[in-house]
């Protein structure tokens, strides 16, 4: 699992604004550290996921931050007090096509395979959402409910059945595995705002 320099960069970068944004509107030190410490596990824990699950399936993966999402995200997370997140800083982009072992020869990424790379996302955050919620329960503490919160809001948003959002393509490969995924989400974030 190597990761390039820019890819490195282009990783930091999208942690960076999304933990700043996250811990708005009242910034303190506290929860800027608590902030990127989420952020850093919960979109660095996602996109991944992503990129491993492509590699498996003998697909070229890469990070790449998407300059103008960074800039909106910005603008409106400022704007509307951090109360309106724009949580795509960046992607994990795919080959299309994949290297089959020892032949040397390529095929077509099959829509499962999408499909399965794109779900593998939010689902890491339902489950992060979930050990922050257990911990919760045992030791009830705003940084827990603050990672179950930001987990849920990624899940969520990413399913989206909004190009280029993870929901669109698992959409188009399976709408009953996408309905299940974003409804657990939906009621997930909705369940967390009672915390």
């Amino acid at each position: 699992m190597t990761y390039r320099k820019k890819e490195v960069r282009d990783f930091l970068i999208s942690i960076l604004v999304l933990g700043f944004l996250f811990s708005l509107p009242k910034i303190t030190a506290v929860s800027l550290v608590a902030s990127f410490i989420i952020v850093s596990l919960t979109f660095g824990l996602h996109e991944i996921a992503h990129r491993n699950v492509a590699r498996k399936f003998g697909a070229y993966s890469e990070y790449k931050m998407w300059p103008s999402g960074l800039l909106f995200a910005l603008i409106l997370g400022i704007i509307s007090g951090g109360r309106i997140i724009f949580a795509a800083p960046g992607a994990v982009y795919i080959s299309s096509l994949k290297i089959l072992r020892w032949k040397g020869e390529y095929e077509s990424i099959k829509n499962e395979e999408y499909g399965v790379i794109s779900i593998v996302g939010p689902l890491t955050n339902l489950f992060l959402a979930l050990i922050f919620l257990i911990l919760n329960a045992f030791y009830s503490w705003w940084f827990f409910s603050m990672g179950a919160s930001i987990n849920m809001i990624v899940a969520l948003f990413n399913l989206l059945p909004i190009p280029p959002l993870d929901g669109a393509k698992v959409m188009a490969w399976d709408r009953k595995v996408w309905f299940f995924v974003f409804m657990a989400s939906l009621i997930g974030w909705i369940g967390i705002s009672f915390i």
